[in-house]
């Protein structure tokens, strides 16, 4: 015979009748509306079965996974057909250009990339929330992962007149994890870096073995972040306030997705940061046993 669960709201409760007793008196106050609180959800009858709100929960984040799915894939097939009609008509295939009609094409092909990206984002995130990525983990050499993010950073860095330095000593581990994904996390980490540091500064992607794991740090010379803001790092949509911030279309999904993955990697996401000086934000990877 199984043992009966205790009802949450009426541990909860009682929970709370401990803590006041100890409380300090700018405490009890708060605790008091605590309290009256759960004795008004105990009067509802909430809190009965927490098993079948479970199951509501996790059959709702599913349904949502399953739109997400849905939606991005009608929006990708007409957007390949976009990318693909801008790009012939970009090498000419259908006639000369003017300069005026070179523009208009660029600035769709322009828009087509940034949709691309969003809808890749969003799928991403969906199947984080829903449990449904599935990595793919090999053998691989956190050098090369290197060399092809800094190959994709490299165009923006110049944009910007930015310095981007890779420090990658021979003494890593050696990594068995889903490297694309681990590249599009390091990518994500760079991209954010170089955008929010003003034209000019410098941006250093640190490589470290620690203890048999490998520790990347990406540290640049940008805006950095307040204490408040550092507060929201990682919260689904949140972007900081500032105006070279918002200079950049963006929709707070890069960090969300950066901590995702890593945690599914059995890793951990860190980030240290001050207004005006700068951030360092990174991850920890086991490496191969």
């Amino acid at each position: 015979m199984s043992e009966e669960q205790p009802n949450p709201l009426t541990e909860a409760r009682k929970a709370v009748k401990v803590l006041r007793a100890a409380a300090p008196v700018e405490l009890q106050t708060a605790l008091d509306d605590l309290g009256r609180t759960l004795e008004a959800a105990a009067r509802r009858g909430e809190g009965e079965d927490v098993e079948a709100l479970r199951q509501r929960m996790d059959a709702l984040i599913q349904e949502n996974a399953r739109f997400a799915s849905l939606m991005v894939h009608e929006i990708r097939i007409p957007m390949t057909s976009i990318k693909g009609y801008s790009d012939m008509l970009a090498k000419n295939i259908a006639g000369e250009l003017n300069e005026m009609q070179a523009q208009f094409v660029e600035t769709v092909r322009a828009n087509v990339s940034r949709m691309e990206q969003l809808v890749s984002d969003i799928s991403d995130m969906s199947k984080l929330r829903s449990g449904r990525i599935r990595l793919e983990p090999k053998m691989d050499l956190y050098k090369n992962i290197a060399m092809q993010v800094e190959k994709t950073a490299a165009p923006l860095a110049a944009e910007h007149g930015h310095t981007l330095v890779f420090e990658t000593p021979a003494s890593l581990p050696l990594l068995n994890l889903d490297s694309e994904r681990l590249a599009q996390v390091l990518t994500k980490l760079v991209v954010n870096a170089l955008r929010y540091t003003p034209d000019g500064g410098t941006i250093t992607v640190r490589a470290e073995g620690v203890d048999g794991k490998l520790r990347v740090s990406v540290i640049d010379t940008g805006i950095g972040l307040s204490e408040e803001e550092q507060g929201h790092v990682g919260e689904l949509f949140w972007r900081g306030e500032s105006e070279h911030v918002r200079s950049f279309k963006g929709h707070g999904l890069g960090l969300p997705i950066v901590k995702g993955l890593i945690e599914l990697m059995g890793g951990e996401f860190f980030f240290s940061s001050a207004a005006g000086e700068g951030s360092t934000f990174g991850f920890v990877v086991p490496g191969m046993a």
